[in-house]
Formats: C-alpha cells, structure tokens, sequence
C-alpha cells in the first residue's frame, strides 16, 4: 500500500509522526468513515473540553486524545509500548483530509487530498 501520497495541511514527508499519523489512519480507522466521523467527534469534545481526554484501541495502535496534542501507542512491535506525541491540530487536521478522501474516493482513501503531493 502506497501511504506515502496521504497530505494535509502542514504535512511533512518523511516525518516519522507524520508517517505514524498515516499508518494509524490507514491501518486502525481504514475505510471506515462512520470511524472517521467518531474520531472527529471525539477529537472536537477534548479540544473543546467536553471531554478531559479519550482513547481508542485499535487493531495495531492505542489512541490517546488530550486537550493539546494526541499520542499513537504502537502495539504491535518490538517496540510496543512507545509513544508518538502529535499536536492536536496537526493530528485534527489529518482526520479531516481522510475524512474528505474518503467521501470523494472510497476506493483510494490513501490519497488525503486529489493532488497526491
């Protein structure tokens, strides 16, 4: 599977939570855009303080959100138990291009956006 293409505003190639915000969208919230939509929901309660934080275990990551940033634990390596930490809005603005991706290309979510940069 091609992730390398997922952009969003802010995106950055290469960058290694960057990258992990794209395996967890990919792997964990897949094609799923009820998912999608309760992820939003959720990530709109703990910015906006409804919620003090949430979390969602998934099929290879533990989602952590908190009121500034979000943190993907990865449970299926070596390496399980380490955290990437992401600002909220970064993270935030990732979910909404999958979410856009999603209801424009059901059959390539990967592609965030249509220009694929």
């Amino acid at each position: 599977m091609n992730t390398s293409v997922c952009t969003w505003p802010g995106h950055i190639p290469g960058d290694p939570a960057h990258d992990r915000i794209i395996a967890y969208l990919t792997v964990d919230i897949q094609k799923s855009p009820v998912w999608t939509a309760e992820l939003l929901q959720h990530i709109d309660a703990v910015a906006s303080g409804a919620l003090p934080l949430w979390e969602r275990p998934g099929n290879a990551y533990c989602l952590y959100v908190y009121p500034n940033y979000v943190e993907i634990e990865d449970d299926y390596t070596d390496t399980a138990g380490q955290n990437t930490r992401i600002p909220l809005a970064t993270f935030a603005a990732a979910v909404r291009a999958w979410q856009q991706a999603l209801a424009g290309d059901q059959e390539n979510p990967e592609k965030c956006d249509k220009t694929g940069q």
